[in-house]
């Protein structure tokens, strides 16, 4: 009786702390989140309230700052639920995650601003997203990105972006003026024949610096002679485009030279990586046994 009474006691002096979910609250607009999340074992999760789950927006211009409650924080892992019907903006500026951040299936647009300045190894963008709005991935710290077949139109999801190669699928109708402003390290754009350019490199009004063509490959996976009208078009009547076709391996798009050469790889930013087994088959010369890997 006496040890039960100790016990008892103890718990009300030491209660054993158990974090609720939180709800996401008031954001940047005034307006009430439909969501909450957890951060537990060093993993963010979000998930929606309501009929619509919707992330929030996180910008707030009367006080100049970000206000995401996990804002500018540090995790192993960002989880958002499928109860998520849509990503908000400027949830994740300045998140960072040791793992590759996955969009939901129940997500078919992603909203303006939502991964910015965000650091993840990947995005996984699911094929159930048709849009991605302007400045997306804006000065993002993302290593690689692959753009789904299922996207047919994009803003300038990928100004001040830090990719080197960027895949445009065939299925994007047309790219807006700005689109590849401020890219510090841009290499190559692969577009199809039936993607409408407008002024892609056309300097916004608060860039710090132009887009370098001057180096830069467009690679066309269709009529060049298509391409390069919708180049000139667009006012680039310098860049002539490059026959090239692509190649889907492990959730990547790899873009190769009618001689098949590997030339570039979707949403690639310039790091030394290690390459599955299948592609190190597919995508370096065998020799003998071993594989000869080529890092860019």
């Amino acid at each position: 009786m006496k040890k039960s009474v100790l016990l008892l006691c103890l718990m009300f002096v030491f209660p054993v702390r158990v974090r609720a979910w939180e709800a996401c609250g008031t954001d940047g607009q005034g307006n009430t989140a439909n969501c909450e999340y957890e951060i537990k074992n060093g993993t963010l999760t979000i998930r929606g309230t309501g009929d619509e789950g919707n992330i929030g927006y996180w910008w707030s211009s009367a006080e100049g700052n970000y206000k995401a409650p996990w804002g500018k924080q540090q995790f192993k892992n960002v989880v958002i639920e499928d109860s998520i019907k849509d990503l908000g903006s400027y949830g994740f500026v300045g998140v960072s995650s040791v793992n590759p951040i996955q969009i939901p299936t129940s997500i078919d647009k992603i909203t303006y601003a939502s991964f910015q300045q965000v650091t993840t190894p990947e995005v996984i963008i699911p094929s159930t997203v048709t849009h991605i709005e302007g400045v997306a991935f804006f000065d993002a710290n993302i290593q690689r990105l692959n753009i789904p077949d299922s996207v047919t139109s994009m803003d300038r999801a990928f100004r001040a972006s830090p990719f080197t190669d960027i895949v445009i699928p065939d299925s994007v109708e047309i790219i807006p003026d700005k689109a590849f402003s401020q890219i510090k390290n841009l290499q190559s754009i692969t577009v199809g024949e039936n993607t409408i350019l407008g002024s892609i490199f056309q300097k916004s009004g608060n860039d710090e610096f132009t887009t370098d063509i001057s180096q830069l490959k467009i690679y066309c996976t269709g009529d060049t002679s298509k391409c390069d009208e919708h180049l000139a078009n667009a006012g680039y009547p310098e860049l002539k485009s490059i026959a090239a076709r692509t190649e889907k391996i492990n959730g990547r798009t790899y873009v190769y030279d009618l001689n098949g050469h590997r030339v570039a790889v979707s949403g690639q930013k310039i790091i030394k990586r290690i390459y599955t087994v299948e592609e190190a088959e597919k995508i370096s010369k065998k020799n003998g046994n071993t594989f000869k890997l080529r890092y860019k």
